[in-house]
């Protein structure tokens, strides 16, 4: 299968697919580098990797028993069917033989088909591809079309408990109390055919003229000097590529911080993106904060000790909370007086009707003791000396 990687109307190079949808080889010559998907490229296959890596993830909530109902071959065979779109990019594949336009198959325009979170599968004769075959993670979603035409994402639990999604409500309770406005407001909904109370859902935030590009994506694209954290290189890659660094790493601090006080130990590079323009290419700002539903403790005990709260491991620029905190440099950016209230969390975790409620209870003490130590770690105190000096 031959075809053309695009991006919007603008050929990339030429690439061959197999069957079951793996890229099998492309043409050397990149004729608009420029353009092309922003990753490293210091391996000889860095498109290849970057198909498979765009492939809907074999693990995500009942991705193998769809493709099995359809008679796919696999996650990149569902990919290819669909053209590789997306609604984070401008990417796509075009037949070769075929006289299709982006106009006539971007799905930030188009109507398109979502069928990852219900039983009951789509014909196969239903008009339109979907965006769902190119959706990253772990947790089952699914990308639909609301009725005033917004595109919005449904995401799920791993459970039958609706923590995760209450987490993503609490989050964006939590932001928009600090009239911090460069996040993504989450609402709670029901799910038919599920075994949990609520999931939740967001409104797409890219566009036709702004595109997410992920932190490992940029952190990828250039070499990194070797006395060079992967934050600093981050800031500097951003700052390169015309952002205001400034700005960028007030954000950053912002999301350090109150990633801090809500235990959300998944802010990996793939949970923090920029948006880049369509056109210059040129990077804007930070993209809205998203994906908070791994936070207050979720698939963990609640840690009974100060040293526990203080020693949890985090995937993102450093592998703890604590070695996050150290490049924080305007304590300020969190106002502490503006915080939800314990009463808000236990109040959302007993919307769900399966919550236990000593766990409830166990994570909203949990919760006031973080707060509590984000303020003395607001009033200048070195959080690590209460780890090596066993205070509790």
């Amino acid at each position: 299968m031959n075809y053309l990687i695009m991006r919007k109307n603008d050929p990339i190079t030429a690439a061959q697919f197999s069957e079951d949808g793996t890229m099998i080889r492309y043409a050397g010559q990149i004729l608009h580098p420029e353009p092309a998907p922003l990753q490293s490229r210091i391996s000889s296959g860095w498109l290849r990797d970057w198909w498979k890596t765009r492939s809907i993830p074999i693990s995500q909530g009942k991705i193998s028993e769809m493709l099995q109902k359809k008679g796919l071959l696999g996650p990149e065979d569902f990919l290819v069917r669909n053209l590789g779109l997306s609604l984070t990019d401008y990417y796509w594949i075009k037949p070769a033989v075929s006289d299709l336009t982006w106009e006539d198959v971007n799905l930030f325009d188009n109507s398109f088909r979502n069928n990852l979170l219900t039983n009951q599968l789509e014909a196969d004769d239903t008009p339109g591809f979907t965006p769902n075959s190119s959706l990253q993670g772990q947790l089952e979603k699914t990308w639909a079309i609301a009725e005033n035409d917004d595109r919005i994402l449904i995401k799920g639990n791993r459970d039958n408990l609706s923590a995760e999604s209450i987490n993503e409500v609490i989050a964006s309770e939590l932001h928009h109390r600090q009239g911090y406005a460069n996040y993504t407001p989450y609402s709670l909904i029901h799910i038919k055919e599920k075994s949990y109370d609520y999931g939740c859902y967001s409104r797409m935030f890219t566009s036709q003229q702004a595109e997410l590009v992920s932190v490992y994506a940029v952190v990828t694209s250039e070499k990194q000097l070797d006395d060079q954290s992967s934050y600093e290189h981050f800031i500097a890659v951003c700052g390169r590529h015309g952002m205001d660094t400034a700005q960028l790493r007030m954000d950053l601090e912002y999301q350090i911080m109150t990633d801090f006080i809500l235990s959300n130990r998944d802010r990996h590079l793939s949970n923090i993106s920029i948006l880049r323009d369509a056109d210059t290419l040129e990077f804007l700002r930070m993209a809205p904060i998203y994906d908070n539903g791994k936070s207050l403790f979720v698939g963990a005990e609640v840690p009974s000790s100060e040293k526990g709260m203080l020693s949890i491991r985090t995937q993102s620029f450093a592998s703890s909370e604590l070695k996050l905190l150290s490049y924080v440099t305007d304590r300020s950016l969190v106002d502490i007086s503006k915080l939800p209230s314990p009463d808000y969390i236990r109040e959302m975790y007993q919307l769900d009707s399966q919550a236990d409620p000593e766990r409830t209870e166990r994570i909203v003490k949990g919760y006031e003791r973080k707060v509590a130590l984000f303020e003395a770690f607001q009033h200048g105190e070195d959080l690590k000396n209460r780890v090596t000096s066993g205070y509790m």
